[in-house]
């Protein structure tokens, strides 16, 4: 009998325990878990790479990626502030003639969604090989996680350069926001209305500028009713990096559908007595919507890093800066070889991003066909005279340090830490701006440039993903509760 009792109270405390500790994982009461993934086996927190086309076979507990972008949900049974990734992980890059650089691996970042609508994500750096190099030949001053890299040493801290900027040509920037006046000194403002007629799909951002003059614009939009999701419009004006207008445009067709296209009216914004400089609008939609046209009076306009170009329209001619350019095309019909510069790059497969690196400075790209998406490094106008970037260069896939004349890098990074043959590298999030559905937070492992059907035998194999969170306590929460 005795035996009996201690066999049920034996039981009913290991219940307990599981009981309590299931309480626990999902209460997490002191606000702090700690959740990683070795590629052993199913993890419940940390979820697969995918898609399954970008990623390779299992190597020895080890997770190969074999093209970019790839992502894992994290699921977490309750809400945090702040997340740290920390990853391992080790490069295999192709052996190729000396010169060429298609095997090259420069550049790891990792993000978390925060705009579901554009599929937006706070990227952060894991890894970049460009600056790795630069710091092993020039001048390197590390303050509280900001590097500035000189080739010739002229500076002694990092506040000393910041209150003595050199030329802006001269600079470079990877993961910092180096905010200056930018002015142009030739810049004179118009009375006269124009009318950008290229139909544009989907979210986009665009520089303009003004002096002594309104910003004035006009937006005219469609639906394409391509699915039952919401389509709601919102525009905003930046000034400085600070939010200075905006405008809303409700869906009032909810469940509509049927692929047949309705006039969703238009967004007018006009404001005087504006500081001269540079403004930033940012139109904010899904891609069930489209611009039909923009009527503005303003000389400036230079769309930011992304176009998608709509069907229809043919014999386009755009141009741009960007270092490298990238074109997708989603609709058959399309399919095209589009001219940048005096190189040539063939689009013959839909959904496959085709890239090219172009030569320095500003070119004319020539569409022959709409619904086609370019994007890039730099800017996109539909008039030389329009294209202007106040962007510092960024240390990213395609800038030829030399070639462009940079002798300054500031950069917010830290060089992997190598253990053996792997590399240990940790970005940080802030978890209260990200977008979390089903209890899932989704990231994205970027690789640039890593590419799944260049037949060259790159990758990158990831022994292990480590996750670090941070939230309120449950005291901090009942706490808030009573108050």
């Amino acid at each position: 009998m005795k035996n009996i009792i201690k066999f049920r109270i034996c039981l009913w405390l290991s219940l307990a325990a599981v009981v309590g500790w299931l309480l626990y994982m999902g209460i997490v009461p002191s606000g702090q878990i700690t959740y990683i993934k070795d590629f052993t086996g199913d993890n419940y927190f940390i979820k697969k790479l995918t898609p399954e086309e970008r990623v390779g076979d299992m190597i020895d507990g080890g997770q190969k990626i074999i093209g970019d972008p790839v992502y894992f949900a994290l699921r977490t049974p309750r809400r945090f502030n702040k997340a740290k990734l920390i990853l391992k992980y080790r490069k295999q890059e192709a052996e190729l003639p000396i010169g060429s650089s298609a095997s090259m691996i420069p550049i790891i970042e990792a993000g978390v969604l925060v705009d579901k609508t554009i599929w937006r994500y706070d990227l952060q750096p894991i890894e970049n090989r460009i600056i790795d190099q630069l710091a092993l030949v020039w001048d390197v001053i590390n303050e509280n996680g900001v590097m500035l890299l000189q080739k010739e040493k002229k500076f002694n801290s990092i506040n000393e350069f910041l209150n003595n900027l050199p030329d802006r040509e001269e600079i470079a920037l990877y993961n910092y926001d180096l905010k200056t006046d930018y002015f142009l000194p030739d810049y004179a403002s118009s009375s006269d209305k124009r009318i950008i007629d290229f139909a544009l799909r989907g979210s986009f951002e665009f520089y303009t500028y003004i002096k002594e003059e309104d910003l004035d614009f006009i937006f005219n939009f469609v639906d394409l009713n391509q699915n039952r999701d919401s389509d709601p419009i919102d525009l905003f004006l930046y000034y400085g990096g600070q939010l200075l207008d905006s405008r809303h445009l409700d869906d009032n067709d909810l469940a509509i559908d049927n692929g047949e296209v309705s006039d969703r009216g238009e967004i007018k914004i006009k404001l005087g007595s504006l500081p001269e400089g540079v403004y930033k609008i940012e139109l904010k939609v899904n891609d069930d919507i489209v611009t039909k046209k923009i009527i503005t009076k303003q000389n400036k306009l230079a769309f930011i890093n992304k176009i998608w170009l709509v069907n229809g329209d043919k014999n386009i001619s755009l141009y741009s800066d960007s270092n490298v350019l990238q074109a997708k095309i989603i609709n058959p019909g399309s399919l095209q070889t589009i001219k940048a510069g005096k190189k040539e790059l063939a689009i013959n497969e839909t959904y496959k991003q085709c890239s090219l690196e172009v030569a320095i400075g500003t070119y004319e790209i020539k569409v022959a066909k709409g619904d086609i998406i370019l994007a890039g490094d730099g800017v996109f106008s539909f008039s030389q005279d329009d294209l202007f970037n106040p962007q510092f260069k960024k240390v990213t896939l395609g800038l030829d340090i030399n070639q462009e004349g940079i002798n300054y890098v500031l950069a917010e990074y830290n060089i992997p830490k190598t253990e053996e043959e792997w590399k240990i590298a940790q970005a940080e999030f802030d978890l209260t701006r990200a977008y979390r559905e089903f209890k899932k937070y989704n990231i994205i492992l970027a690789i640039p440039g890593l590419r799944v059907d260049d037949d060259i035998k790159n990758f990158i194999e990831v022994d292990e993903i480590k996750v670090e969170l941070k939230g309120t306590t449950l005291l901090e929460k009942i706490s808030k509760m009573i108050k």
